[in-house]
């Protein structure tokens, strides 16, 4: 049996932990923090990133119940090795690396019997870094990716999915490899993607001087991925290699059938290529922050009149219902429109159907 303290340790303090470190705070956690920057513990503190202040590494993970590792994947393994002379049996470790695989083989080498490690992987982030970009929301209905493994109590992955959804994220858990294969296609190919369109444009600047300069809205956008670190995304891909070949290749694959279809001018192959594009893009929630399909979505229809809208979410907030977002689909002056509703589950969706159409609200899930 485990027991559980509450002491949390954040190894370091850049977005993410920093990031990490402000929602526990704000729920109300005592957390310390450990940085290879001195200034950067200083600036979280002085944030509210953390509220508790050690003299030293020994300092900040010694007595902690969780120690969460949000440094660069390649160091990850070593800060907990690090962590070994300090801590006591039931400690549990987690970390924010966006590859799984690499660094449960690493630190399963060296882990000893008593202690655990839930592998994490936040789906959110910014083209910013550091301390000074850390976000107490960062996380909020963001997709938080944890790791079953065989050996793992049971205890102990419920103890920090409790932990975690006080961030406002989505728990998942995946295997390592299922991880490893989706973020090397959604997140991984993406950044590189953007980062060929990029480097494409800038030799083009240096034959055709002033073709940057023109760059609107879509290219912008695009390839703002590219502005992410280096040292960071080379750690990454290099650790997430095999399955970012795959991804890579397939991609090669379906450029290289678009490339075909245009060069022999088949338009209604093109019709067909963009079209199909169209229809899977169009499935991701617009306001989906991570790699798979989070909300539960409804439809109520409403009438057009002053407060109708707002007696739609005062009947629903009247049976605790989160309403995670609110768009509105249709609206015919005169009619009324269509409300579309994102909602934490499946169970709030039917909640909130039943409680609608007893108000006399045509609902439906959607």
């Amino acid at each position: 049996m485990v027991t559980f303290n509450d002491k949390i340790a954040i190894l370091g303090l850049g977005l993410m932990g920093g990031s990490l470190g402000a929602a526990l705070v704000r729920n109300g956690h005592q957390v310390a923090g450990w940085d290879i920057d001195p200034c950067a513990v200083e600036e979280a503190f002085r944030m509210g990133a953390i509220n508790v202040l050690a003299e030293d590494f020994a300092g900040v993970v010694s007595d902690a119940q969780f120690i969460f590792v949000a440094t660069p994947v390649l160091t990850i393994a070593g800060l907990i090795r690090q962590c070994l002379p300090y801590i006591k049996p039931g400690t549990v470790f987690s970390d924010l690396g966006s590859i799984k695989g690499l660094i449960i083989q690493q630190v399963n080498e060296f882990l000893p019997e008593g202690c655990f490690f839930v592998p994490g992987h936040p789906m959110t982030g910014s083209e910013r870094h550091g301390i000074t970009a850390a976000d107490p929301f960062l996380f909020e209905n963001a997709a938080y990716i944890l790791i079953e493994t065989p050996a793992l109590p049971v205890e102990v992955l419920t103890k920090i999915k409790q932990l975690l959804t006080k961030t406002g994220a989505h728990l998942i858990v995946l295997t390592a490899d299922d991880h490893d294969r989706i973020v090397g296609m959604v997140s991984h190919l993406p950044h590189l993607v953007s980062a060929v369109l990029a480097q494409t444009a800038g030799v083009e600047e240096e034959q055709y001087p002033g073709t940057l300069a023109l760059a609107a809205g879509g290219f912008r956008d695009t390839t703002r991925l590219a502005l992410g670190s280096p040292k960071l995304w080379e750690e990454i891909i290099t650790g997430n290699r095999d399955k970012i070949l795959t991804a890579i290749t397939a991609f090669q694959e379906q450029l290289e059938r678009l490339k075909q279809i245009i060069a022999t001018d088949n338009r209604s192959a093109l019709n067909g290529f963009l079209s199909n594009a169209h229809d899977v893009r169009a499935q991701i929630p617009a306001k989906n922050k991570g790699i798979v399909s989070l909300v539960h979505e409804m439809v109520v229809t409403i009438e057009d009149r002053p407060g109708t809208i707002e007696a739609v979410l005062r009947h629903l907030s009247k049976v605790n219902i989160n309403v995670k977002d609110v768009e509105i689909l249709r609206v015919r002056e005169g009619d009324g429109g269509t409300l579309k509703l994102a909602l934490e589950n499946d169970q709030a969706v039917e909640t909130a159907i039943r409680v609608l159409r007893e108000q006399g609200f045509k609902a439906w899930r959607r």
